[in-house]
């Protein structure tokens, strides 16, 4: 992937992570070794009798469950992860070709194109001589977890992404920027490995930006709630949340709302999101509160906001927040401040 600024060039010569961890070998069963340790356990053919020729692989772990790599086998081979199970790899290709089959999707992918591997995919590639890649790899617990959220419910299915990311259109070149801004902090700022703030807050961004730039079986979701086989007294619940979730509802007013009794909306909840009208609208809340004090102003308190979106029992608000989102809502705040001061500190020229 190209420097961000053509200002910093001459660091960019030793390659993509050059100040990372590095691997090289000219044996085909340590390179399978090491990668299985970064990804998940494969087969690694080579196409050629002379084997593998110049392995290099380059590992940066950032967030709580991200790398970004650098990876090439200098020689034809086959790589057979089968399902991945536990990542999603995000592939970009940086040179050559690799023929990706990925479920019943079959395609050539080159310059300019990046393959998008989802872990319950079965998937095989062929890599030519002089393909090599950048790859953003992320645990499925991570992508899935932050799209509940969003959602404010279950995921009926594991989430998959179509295969194929174009880093040509507007919403792959836009991904593709974030990324290669993290490459180059990676390279050249001396202090942003040692920041776990600014590594969990780049993962979330990335993890954000891929949900709603890459299509997915959960893409409609995104825009117009999950999945429309609930009934509809569920989804009339569900959309009055969504537009109502800062002012006072009860389970009177959804039933109301619904055209149901109160037990029959509980029953729509729970067999079809796997929760409770109530839960579902605290969550839906709980996320709205994450989202304003990721955008919140120097002034802004988190009593503020959790008074604003319905929460008066600071304890319990406090407690949901932490077991939803993994910190406290003080926290957040704080990071997310903290982030902004990193950010302006470090613009690029």
């Amino acid at each position: 992937m190209a420097p961000v600024s053509s200002n910093h060039e001459a660091t960019f010569a030793a390659g993509p992570l050059y100040r990372s961890k590095r691997f090289y070998t000219d044996s085909a069963e340590e390179a399978c070794s090491f990668v299985s340790n970064i990804f998940c356990p494969h087969q690694l053919r080579p196409a050629e009798a002379t084997g593998i020729k110049s392995f290099e692989m380059k590992h940066a772990r950032f967030g709580r469950s991200s790398s970004l790599n650098y990876l090439k086998y200098g020689a034809p081979v086959s790589v057979v992860p089968g399902e991945m199970r536990d990542v999603f790899n995000v592939q970009l290709q940086l040179g050559g070709t690799t023929r990706t089959v990925c479920a019943d999707s079959q395609a050539d992918i080159g310059m300019g194109m990046a393959g998008v591997l989802s872990p319950t995919c079965h998937v095989s590639m062929d890599w030519s001589a002089d393909s090599a890649m950048l790859i953003y790899s992320v645990t499925r617990e991570a992508v899935e977890e932050k799209l509940q959220a969003i959602l404010g419910g279950y995921l009926a299915d594991p989430v998959v992404f179509k295969p194929v990311m174009d880093l040509k259109s507007e919403k792959g070149s836009r991904w593709a920027r974030q990324l290669s801004f993290l490459q180059y902090e990676l390279e050249v700022a001396d202090d942003f490995m040692a920041s776990k703030l600014a590594g969990e807050n780049f993962e979330e961004g990335l993890i954000l930006a891929l949900l709603y730039s890459q299509q997915h079986n959960y893409t409609q979701a995104l825009t117009h709630g999950l999945s429309p086989a609930a009934p509809v007294h569920v989804k009339r619940a569900e959309d009055y949340i969504r537009a109502n979730a800062h002012q006072n509802i009860t389970i009177d007013d959804l039933a109301d709302i619904s055209g149901v009794s109160a037990r029959t909306l509980f029953e729509g909840f729970k067999r079809f999101r796997s929760t409770s009208p109530m839960k579902f609208l605290r969550d839906i809340r709980l996320a709205k509160v994450h989202e304003d004090l990721m955008s919140a102003g120097p002034n802004v308190t988190v009593t503020e906001l959790a008074m604003k979106w319905g929460f008066s029992q600071l304890g319990r608000f406090s407690g949901g927040y932490k077991a939803m989102f993994g910190k406290t809502p003080s926290e957040t705040l704080q990071e997310a401040r903290q982030l902004k001061r990193y950010i302006s500190g470090h613009q690029l020229q």
